[in-house]
């Protein structure tokens, strides 16, 4: 990920398992179990957020609103303080979110379908979103379907055609596929583990089923592929690249390996999540 002026982020600092973040005007302290090493940056934050079960909660300075917006490229989304100490985005998909939105404008000639799977305040989708595309954002959570809904709202994108579906991707998958429906672009970013209605996602045992049915979903002639996920210990890139490479409709292609790491000024960098990407 490059620091670009258009998204109001920046990374302060992170290490003695804590990372401290700028978005917008407000500084952020929450939990970062992987930053092992020392921090270099020592100062206040807005808001600190305190995981200790089963009370965790956010510890704010006075004055701090309970929602605020920040610029990210083209959209404006809407950040907030959730109980699991997430805000809303995942600043280290900035390079993807860039990446996906110029491939899209490089195929502005034809209609597209694009999917969003895991798909969560809908950046990524908003990102696909432009005058000849379609896409089909999907996620398990009611309210992070709403949430989207709302950063397409104050980014101008409501009459953008977008179809929000709150589901169990797999079900979704499944009735896709019945129905002979086709993708010409996927993103996925899938949770280690997430609890559904009848059965949870633990992505040791379904990713490998569901990059099955993303084969059976994607057209004869797609743009991408992108995939990322945050389970070192059951995947390495170069899994996530096979993956992708084994698609056959990219079957001639070379996937490309992604590391995103999240630079800071003055503080320690983070490596955040990894994943692959195909496209032709």
């Amino acid at each position: 990920m490059q620091e670009k002026p258009e998204f109001e982020y920046a990374l302060i600092d992170c290490g003695d398992e804590r990372r401290v973040e700028k978005f917008g005007e407000i500084i952020v302290d929450r939990p970062c179990p992987q930053a092992t090493w020392r921090r270099k940056i020592r100062g206040n934050s807005d808001a600190f957020f305190v995981r200790e079960n089963p009370n965790s909660e956010w510890k704010k300075s006075k004055n701090i609103p309970e929602t605020w917006n920040v610029k990210i490229g083209k959209i404006q989304a809407e950040l907030r303080f959730s109980k699991n100490g997430q805000i809303g985005i995942f600043p280290e998909q900035w390079e993807n979110w860039n990446w996906i939105e110029k491939k899209v404008t490089e195929n502005a000639d034809r209609p597209l379908k694009i999917l969003n799977l895991f798909a969560y305040t809908g950046i990524a989708t908003l990102h696909a979103s432009a005058k000849n595309t379609e896409v089909c954002h999907v996620d398990g959570a009611k309210s992070a379907i709403t949430w989207a809904k709302k950063n397409a709202e104050i980014s101008g994108f409501s009459d953008a055609k977008i179809r929000w579906i709150c589901d169990d991707v797999m079900k979704f998958l499944a009735r896709e596929i019945r129905r002979g429906k086709k993708y010409d672009g996927i993103i996925l970013d899938p949770p280690a583990f997430g609890r559904g209605a009848k059965k949870d996602w633990k992505i040791e045992r379904d990713l490998p089923e569901l990059m099955k049915m993303i084969a059976e979903l994607l057209s004869q002639n797609p743009i991408f592929v992108v995939l990322t996920c945050h389970a070192p210990e059951h995947f390495s890139v170069k899994n996530l690249a096979d993956f992708l490479e084994n698609l056959p409709q990219f079957q001639e292609k070379k996937s490309e390996k992604l590391v995103l790491q999240i630079p800071s000024k003055n503080g320690n960098p983070l490596l955040s999540t990894f994943g692959a990407r195909i496209c032709f």
